[in-house]
């Protein structure tokens, strides 16, 4: 009988301990959650000029589309010119 009182007293205390820790956790990877659920996308542009002009209403997907097509062109580019250069 004290066998089964202190097996259950430690299943207990295990799952509270876990209990406690998983919302913890959850707590702290949500927490910055709320705060940008909000915000606007800024991008800035360096170097590219073949993006169209974005209006306050575009989609930021498109947008990172785009600047990522460019992106990689140019890294294409560089890597072409440096194997010219070999």
């Amino acid at each position: 009988m004290r066998i089964f009182i202190l097996f259950s007293i430690i299943i207990l205390a295990i799952y509270f301990i876990f209990k406690n820790v998983f919302y913890a956790a959850k707590r702290n990877l949500f927490k910055d959650q709320a705060a940008w659920s909000g915000k606007d996308i800024n991008i800035n542009y360096s170097r590219s000029k073949e993006i169209s002009e974005s209006k306050g209403n575009d989609n930021y997907l498109k947008i990172i589309i785009e600047e990522s097509k460019v992106y990689l062109e140019d890294q294409s580019r560089q890597e072409q010119e440096r194997n010219n250069l070999n």
